[in-house]
């Protein structure tokens, strides 16, 4: 079996780290750095109960390649401590396909045999006003928090028109990170509390993670 030779790496950071890491990455060379805000879920329940339900983030993409990538990940995780609790996560992802950089070069390699999935991450997009439900729901079938995006949707047949123009509805995008033995459970009660089934109510999907660090496992 052949996959690509790249990996994007997704760190999840405090809000003002993001400008850090990004020169970091530049110090070591690294191209197609990208850097934007989201919210992070706050799982402390009495910040919840005082409405705090949402913390500002940082969300770093970087694309390099993966071999080098595996040394990189590990030292930016150690550099920003995000073995610690409430620092952040990072994941890795494998890459298929790369367009739009000339330092990137397409490349192929065998895969590795034994490369176990031990981690998956899950997206699901819903119309905005949906990402709480979508966080409450995942971490009552054991998920540990998520971040959440916000953006907008293709126009279609339920797209608000003022004046004659349509207005794209605005999205939620959320993005848990989860051992793959919980991604059923989690995803099937995000589906059943949103209907995602149902048109019109959202999408989810699924990637396997390369490797993952921030997150520890409560036993």
């Amino acid at each position: 079996m052949r996959e690509s030779c790249y990996w994007i790496m997704v760190f999840v950071l405090n809000h003002g780290e993001g400008a850090d890491l990004s020169a970091a990455f530049h110090h070591e060379h690294v191209s197609g750095v990208t850097v934007m805000p989201a919210k992070g879920s706050i799982s402390n329940s009495f910040l919840a109960k005082l409405g705090m339900r949402e913390i500002r983030k940082d969300l770093v993409f970087a694309i390099e390649e993966r071999e080098r990538a595996r040394v990189l990940l590990p030292q930016m995780v150690e550099r920003f401590k995000l073995v610690k609790k409430n620092r952040g996560i990072a994941y890795a992802l494998p890459i298929t396909g790369i367009y739009g950089s000339h330092a990137l070069n397409e490349c192929k390699v065998e895969k590795e045999e034994g490369e176990d999935i031990m981690w998956q991450v899950i997206y699901t997009v819903v119309d905005k006003g949906g990402a709480n439900a979508v966080i409450e729901s995942a971490g009552a079938a054991g998920a540990r928090g998520g971040t959440i995006l916000r953006g907008r949707g293709s126009a279609s047949r339920n797209t608000t028109m003022i004046f004659d123009f349509p207005i794209e509805p605005e999205k939620e995008v959320v993005m848990v990170l989860a051992p793959q033995e919980k991604v059923q459970s989690i995803v099937g009660a995000i589906s059943n509390k949103l209907h995602i089934d149902e048109p019109g109510h959202g999408i989810i999907f699924v990637q396997d993670v390369a490797a993952a660090y921030g997150l520890v496992e409560q036993k």
